[in-house]
């Protein structure tokens, strides 16, 4: 992981450009995830406009998910990458393993994991049936509750963990 991070020219500097980025795509995540829930629930509640079809809203929910899902990606995979924090593979992937405020990081992973199995549910519902996808859906729920719990912990942070305050003046 280290030889990715030199090879990425990541590493320099304590990777505070890696971080910063990873929180942004995190922060980017979380809104797409809103939206993607406010379109579920239209579509559950069978919301409808006379100048926007249902279809319409069907397929940019699908595509708000899908978007969602690249930026938690991304924000995962930055993570990987980071020089600053320096996160293992195995506290990225496995809840409450984290050595940074694991409570809360791990309730991100949690999520993370649920809303991967929803989006999955998608190209499952043939065979587990209509009645199971929308159970599963109902998941979505608690992918935004943690969701939201992660990222309230997360922006309270003591000043000492907040790495953009710790770069001189001269780097800026």
């Amino acid at each position: 992981m280290v030889a990715g991070r030199r090879l990425a020219g990541l590493d320099a500097g304590g990777g505070v450009l890696t971080w910063i980025v990873a929180r942004a795509a995190g922060f980017t995540a979380y809104g797409l995830l809103t939206g993607s829930v406010v379109l579920g629930l239209a579509l559950g509640l069978r919301w409808r406009s006379p100048r926007w079809p249902r279809w319409a809203t069907t397929e940019l929910h699908r595509f708000v998910t899908l978007l969602t899902l690249v930026f938690l990606g991304l924000h995962v995979l930055l993570l990987a990458l980071d020089g600053y924090m320096r996160f293992r593979p195995v506290e990225l992937l496995v809840p409450f393993a984290n050595h940074y405020r694991p409570l809360w990081t791990g309730l991100g992973v949690v999520a993370a994991w649920l809303a991967l199995a929803v989006w999955a549910s998608t190209w499952l519902q043939g065979l587990i049936g209509y009645r199971a996808w929308r159970r599963l859906h109902l998941a979505t729920f608690v992918v935004y509750a943690t969701a939201t719990a992660a990222r309230l912990a997360g922006a309270r942070r003591p000043a000492a963990q907040r790495p953009l305050e710790r770069i001189p003046a001269e780097r800026v």
